[in-house]
């Protein structure tokens, strides 16, 4: 590993610090002594030059954030220059993260898409994107003020779950800069993972944890070099109430003892559970900000389904529950809330999704919308639609089903998303290679647009 790390320091010196040294002050004294310190002085770089070298500090944070990112991305077009969810203060300004977002209620919008089921297949996610007009061949943002509400399930069934969560969250921080937005809410798959349930993994996916840890383990080398120890790093950061996107476990001693149903020789699950599990540091940069169920104007979005006794509980108390238990660190092997764990969970049930007209109980869903004032439609995925002829409408289109199957670990179906327009208005689906398309159950509604 050694020297392994010697290769990479050369090849950094090499090719990265040209790069480094043009972005400070021209102005600045000792650069050059403060870069070779980077790799020979036994003392922290950042304490031993102090206030001169502040600039170059910012720079070597971003940038091993934004190389250690890149490579999760799996490349193209890269990662978010900063990490939107988990933390305690920082105001989002430069290399931070901002307050988890806890509303669930968002006024009705122009334009809003909503994509089913990832299931961790990185290129049927950029083809959903690309048919819905959100991102370009490149798969940069050019949807300008849409919202997009994806319905959960990133994680299983697919090798690439690590790549498309570092997808959807570089796209968010592009929409968010354009005016628009990208909501990701959890699914059964990402509640199942944050407990520690793994039976729906590939093996690729969970190898895929260990490279993730191996790239994070890269990203704290590189920072070591300027930063010093990890006890240094932490002080820092700590000081600066900002998260370091390099850390790969919370070093706890709770966090070492593992669930009883992970073997102990079983390398990649105890790395991935280390990851997602309640307060990792996986689930703090991608699920512990987020909600289960979101509303947008008239449209309630949830994985599965809502049903009275959620509408009842209340929907936001549900979200607050879910956010908590997955934050929460001092408890990583706690039991998961109710509300993520029967057939008749939020995340679990399948009441009106099913295609078959005999087992979609309309009913059901007219009672949870009785309480639920001012929902005229809820959006689901969870419950893939048979036949092949995409996302479909059931119950006088209240609800728009719109898991197709996408990933190859469901079936590989062809990619797609349903677009809503002036908050119910227009109805159709976004089909990869076909454009717009009517949806069944909404066919009325349906009106071509070029």
């Amino acid at each position: 590993m050694g020297g392994y790390f010697t290769t990479l320091k050369e090849k950094t010196l090499n090719e990265t610090f040209p790069f480094v040294k043009a972005k400070l002050h021209s102005g600045k004294k000792k650069t050059l002594d403060y870069l070779s310190s980077l790799y020979y002085s036994k003392r922290a770089p950042i304490e031993k030059y102090g206030e001169e070298c502040e600039d170059i500090e910012k720079i070597w944070d971003g940038f091993v954030d934004a190389f250690v990112g890149t490579l999760h991305a799996q490349g193209g077009a890269g990662c978010a220059s900063r990490a939107p969810c988990f933390s305690d203060g920082d105001d989002g300004k430069g290399g931070g993260t901002k307050e988890i977002e806890t509303r669930n209620r968002r006024t009705a919008r122009e334009r809003v898409v909503t994509i089913g089921d990832l299931h961790g297949d990185l290129e049927q996610t950029k083809r959903a994107f690309r048919a819905c007009h959100l991102t370009d061949s490149k798969d940069k943002w050019i949807g300008g003020k849409t919202t997009v509400v994806q319905v959960g399930d990133q994680l299983d069934r697919g090798p690439d779950e690590v790549a498309v969560m570092y997808f959807l969250e570089r796209v968010a921080e592009e929409a968010e800069r354009s005016g628009g937005e990208l909501v990701r809410i959890l699914g059964n798959h990402e509640t199942l993972n944050i407990a520690g349930r793994f039976r729906y993994a590939q093996r690729e996916g969970c190898a895929d944890f260990t490279r993730w840890r191996d790239r994070q383990k890269i990203g704290m080398e590189l920072k070591k070099m300027c930063f010093g120890s990890e006890k240094q790093m932490e002080r820092r950061y700590r000081k600066k109430k900002q998260t370091n996107w390099c850390a790969y476990e919370t070093g706890e001693k709770r966090h070492e003892k593992l669930p009883s149903w992970i073997r102990e020789d079983d390398v990649h699950s105890i790395n991935r559970w280390k990851a997602v599990c309640p307060g990792g540091e996986f689930t703090k940069r991608f699920f512990a900000g987020k909600n289960v169920a979101e509303r947008v104007g008239s449209t309630l979005f949830v994985h599965a389904g809502v049903l009275e006794h959620h509408a009842l509980y209340g929907l936001e108390n549900i979200n607050k529950d879910i956010r908590e238990w997955a934050s929460n660190a001092e408890n990583p092997r706690g039991v998961p809330p109710s509300h993520v764990q029967s057939d008749q969970s939020i995340v679990w049930a399948r009441d009106y999704a099913h295609t078959e007209e005999e087992r979609c109980d309309c009913a059901k869903l007219l009672r949870a919308l009785h309480f639920l004032p001012g929902v005229e439609r809820v959006v689901v995925g969870h419950t893939i639609q048979k036949g092949g002829g995409g996302a479909t409408a059931a119950c006088d289109g209240k609800v728009l089903r719109v898991d197709v199957g996408m990933s190859r670990g469901c079936g590989g179906n062809t990619s797609e998303g349903v677009e809503i327009l002036n908050d119910g208005e227009k109805i159709t689906r976004m089909v990869d290679g076909q454009g717009r398309q009517p949806m069944t159950g909404v066919e009325s509604r349906f009106q071509p647009i070029s």
